[in-house]
């Protein structure tokens, strides 16, 4: 059996997942929403694969913060990581697809770029795969 104060721990890790979630989850629907207001006439895909046709081209947006506080060796802070899903991916890059990236602080986009799915260099991967942002920016500008 599990000391207390392990169990407590993880209940804490556990408990601190679940809100790192659900932040992310409402700073996705708020890049989201900026995106709406700079294309009025995009079409949002509410249950599809992809976020959002705009102009006729498959547009899936992705954010993150600039920078998290985290556990473990990174002296409490880390670069934010944008995550892609393999399905996602795939769908872009047979459609000609684009990613719209966004980092921002505190919900304020401080980086936005629009780019070609092909363009990132994701390798092969199955299901969620989470990279840097920084890591992502500078090879879809290189």
């Amino acid at each position: 059996m599990a000391p207390e104060c392990m169990k407590s721990k993880t209940l804490a890790s556990i408990l601190l997942t679940a809100e790192s979630n659900t932040r992310a989850a409402n700073n996705g629907v708020e890049m989201e929403n900026i995106i709406k207001a700079l294309y009025p006439g995009a079409r949002f895909e509410y249950k599809g694969v992809i976020d959002f046709t705009i102009n006729g081209v498959k547009v899936e947006v992705k954010s993150c913060q600039d920078f998290i506080h985290a556990s473990g060796s990174y002296g409490g802070i880390r670069s934010g990581r944008f995550c892609f899903n393999d399905l996602q991916h795939q769908t872009l890059i047979e459609n000609a697809g684009e990613y719209i990236l966004m980092v921002h602080r505190s919900g304020i986009p401080i980086i936005y770029l629009r780019v070609p799915a092909r363009k990132l260099k994701l390798g092969k991967f199955t299901g969620v795969k989470a990279v840097c942002w920084k890591t992502i920016i500078k090879g879809a500008v290189g």
